[in-house]
């Protein structure tokens, strides 16, 4: 190892002294770090991220699961630099120093993300390959209609609220959030809604599974029927154009594109509307601006990128050699892991007020460089049209007190593991307008 590490973010040398007091710190120096589920489950998690800051600066160690770690970065600036490639850090997750350490699960929730895959994937696949397996998704998502994509998450969100509505009562994450993505992304690729149910339970697989041969097999052969491949009056659906883009080398590249994009995009999905219908019962202020029309709908979604981000951090970089950052000695192998959920709290870009860069871009639950999320402009019109459509239909109160509700163990994005409601059932005001 050199004596000599370089800044990724100013690029200025720095020589690492041979006086252990003055050492940079490693990853695995600290006896006792903060657990990543106490960052991203807690109620506030602003305040969480700046416990960290005052405690370890922009780049902190936190525990995953027991025997491994990973950095935490909540700069702004160093997290654009990193997801640009400005870092000497890979997607690929495979020489993640972790899987050498006795016993790790990961099948966790927690490790998922960094698991190692045998096949290259979108979201791990590195420069070349990489352009080539995105590009596919960047072209068949692209022209995807505006309002085909409104109508179909209108539909399917009006059928998810008439199984509930007469009830009076609905756990929305479970009714409403979870489901909502499957069937809006399916028909939106021209699925079936048995094909989709099976497309959609593939990518929650464990890594491991999801992209094991007989995993692609499966999806490969879904991807070729004639319900998948074509519409009732034989044009292309967007998942018949995948499984044949030149792009692909194989069929069986076409199914991993499908399963990355519908295992990311789900979840994505999920957390925002989540985390939009949360805001929405939980803060008065955000709740009266959003039906005093002061704040259009768009900018309320910003709002809630910014104050409830869904997306905690990116996917995992792993760090391919030795550098220094904010006087952390990073190792090879470690990982590094994004947090753009913490930008909102972070004082180099936001101002003293809550609503301060409300509207801005600068949140970056989308990403940045060559990984960035391929088509956000759907996935606000997806989270929009349900949001709208849920708030058009009922006026739900939240049925237990905000600090009671639970988010998922998850680094990458902040998902709620229950949302229960009350409301007026529909059926009691539809016969009180006939009487």
């Amino acid at each position: 190892m050199s004596s000599t590490m370089i800044d990724g973010v100013t690029g200025i040398g720095d020589t690492v002294s041979g006086d252990p007091a003055h050492r940079p710190l490693k990853l695995d120096d600290p006896a006792t770090v903060m657990s990543i589920t106490e960052v991203t489950a807690s109620p506030d998690a602003a305040a969480v991220h700046a416990r960290l800051r005052e405690e370890w600066g922009d780049v902190a160690p936190v525990g995953l699961e027991p025997g491994t770690r990973a950095w935490l970065v909540t700069e702004y600036r160093t997290i654009v630099a990193m997801a640009r490639g400005q870092f000497p850090l890979a997607t690929a997750t495979g020489t993640w120093n972790g899987h050498e350490q006795l016993g790790p699960d990961e099948n966790s929730p927690l490790l998922r993300p960094l698991a190692p895959v045998s096949r290259p994937t979108v979201e791990q696949a590195e420069a070349g390959v990489h352009g080539r397996l995105r590009t596919p998704l960047d072209e068949v998502l692209g022209v995807i209609d505006d309002a085909e994509v409104a109508k179909t998450t209108r539909d399917r969100c009006e059928e998810l609220i008439d199984s509930f509505a007469a009830t009076g009562v609905a756990d929305l994450v479970r009714e409403y959030v979870a489901p909502m993505p499957h069937l809006t992304l399916g028909a939106l690729l021209g699925f079936d809604a048995a094909t989709a149910k099976q497309v959609f339970e593939i990518a929650t697989r464990p890594a491991s599974e999801r992209y094991a041969a007989a995993t692609v097999h499966e999806v490969s052969f879904l991807l070729n029927g004639q319900t998948a491949a074509r519409r009732p009056d034989g044009t292309p659906t967007p998942a018949g154009r995948l499984a044949r883009h030149a792009a692909y080398e194989s069929t069986a590249e076409a199914a991993l594109g499908i399963v990355s994009l519908t295992a990311t995009a789900a979840l994505g999905l999920q957390a925002w509307l989540a985390q939009t219908l949360y805001l929405s019962l939980t803060d008065e202020q955000f709740a009266r601006r959003l039906a005093g029309g002061r704040l259009g709908i768009d900018e309320a979604l910003d709002e809630v990128l910014w104050s409830a981000p869904p997306v905690s951090s990116l996917a995992p970089r792993i760090a391919v050699e030795d550098f220094l950052l904010d006087g952390k000695l990073v190792q090879s192998g470690d990982a590094m892991l994004l947090a753009v959920g913490a930008l909102g709290s972070d004082p180099s870009i936001r101002g003293e007020g809550p609503w301060d860069g409300s509207g801005s871009g600068a949140h970056l639950a989308f990403g940045v460089g060559a990984h960035a999320c391929p088509a956000p402009h759907l996935a606000r019109l997806i989270v929009r049209t349900a949001a709208e459509t849920l708030h058009r239909r009922l006026t739900p109160a939240l049925a237990l007190r905000a600090d009671e509700l639970r988010w998922a163990p998850d680094f990458r994005f902040r998902l709620l593991e229950a949302l229960p409601v009350a409301f007026r059932p529909e059926q009691d005001s539809a016969l009180e307008g006939t009487s």
